[in-house]
């Protein structure tokens, strides 16, 4: 199914650039990739408030899947590619252009997922610098694709409104969510999200005609990354127990870097890893992909806490025994007490 989107704007767009505009696109394009909201969640996880932060990245990367899911089902290519000059015409770096010219466009990830994590925090914080952020991010990293002609202006809008939809939602009923989900005992939790990620995976595969490519590959990488979040959390709230508004803020700044530099290490360990065991388009290669990006979320949530605490970077919240059990972990072990 091919969408006759127009190409008038893309074209005008990618005519009349200017410099300091494209950089500018660029930049607010990053905060809306994987590593932009890796950053952010981080910051938010390790300095503010870590419910948030796992809620942010829950939202973000859920929005992701069925991003990624819509486009292998819509099938729409990018601008510039039937045409055969998008290497020439797309204000992106040579790296980029290759992972984007096999991608879908319809609708834009960048404009679903930024409306879906920044409407979150727009109704979660009520701070009025933090929504003017909020509202300034969703329009940037929108207006950026098609500035940058990697996306037609109706991807854009298409994605703002999936996207919205999906961030109040999540304020709706993610409350009432969450606390169903605590209630499951760790082993379920495990085993649920497995076997979501199972079907998921199937699915996206299938509506690719069965194809290994890089499409459904990247939607097993946030499937993944779910699945290390709601694995690493519980794993954090009973072991470690960190308050992340404790300590300086030069401590909280050595606690950011650490768990940044460590997901990093991870996730590019794990890639050369992965690329030396199986082909990257093989179903070996899905499964190492997924277990990578798992992985990085279980080192981001509960292994960086874990070095940063014994540290003495952070100090340890009371977990009262109610959540404790409620995070679906039976057992509370002495390490998550806090020290007298």
């Amino acid at each position: 199914m091919h969408l006759p989107f127009d190409m008038t704007t893309v074209a005008w767009l990618a005519d009349h650039r200017v410099g300091w505009l494209t950089a500018l696109m660029r930049g607010t394009s990053f905060l809306g990739d994987i590593n932009g909201y890796i950053f952010v969640t981080t910051f938010i996880y390790v300095t503010l408030d870590k419910a948030l932060a796992v809620r942010l990245s829950l939202i973000v990367t859920g929005t992701m899947c069925l991003n990624h899911a819509l486009k292998l089902a819509i099938g729409n290519p990018r601008p510039f590619v039937r045409e055969g000059d998008f290497i020439t015409k797309w204000a992106v770096p040579r790296p980029e252009i290759e992972l984007l010219r096999g991608d879908f466009s319809t609708p834009s990830g960048h404009a679903m997922g930024s409306a879906s994590f920044y409407s979150y925090l727009f109704g979660a914080v009520r701070r009025r610098d933090v929504r003017i952020v909020a509202v300034v991010a969703i329009l940037l990293i929108g207006a950026s694709r098609p500035y940058l002609g990697v996306h037609y202006v109706a991807d854009v809008l298409l994605g703002w409104a999936l996207g919205l939809a999906a961030g109040l939602l999540a304020l709706r009923d993610g409350e009432r969510l969450a606390k169903w989900w605590s209630r499951r005992p760790y082993s379920r939790q495990i085993g649920l999200v497995l076997a979501a990620s199972l079907v998921y995976i199937f699915a996206t595969w299938a509506a690719n005609g069965w194809r290994f490519d890089d499409q459904p590959r990247t939607a097993v990488a946030y499937a993944g990354a779910i699945t290390g979040i709601l694995a690493g959390r519980p794993l954090e709230l009973v072991y470690v127990g960190f308050d992340p508004k404790s300590a300086s803020w030069l401590f909280k700044a050595f606690r950011f870097v650490l768990t940044v530099a460590l997901t990093i290490l991870c996730l590019e360990a794990l890639g050369l890893v992965a690329a030396v065991l199986a082909d990257r388009h093989s179903v070996g290669g899905y499964a190492l992909q997924y277990l990578r990006y798992a992985l990085v979320g279980v080192v981001n949530l509960f292994v960086a806490p874990w070095v940063f605490t014994r540290l003495g970077w952070a100090e340890r919240a009371h977990i009262p025994p109610r959540q404790a059990a409620q995070s679906g972990l039976r057992s509370v072990a002495v390490a998550s007490r806090p020290k007298a």
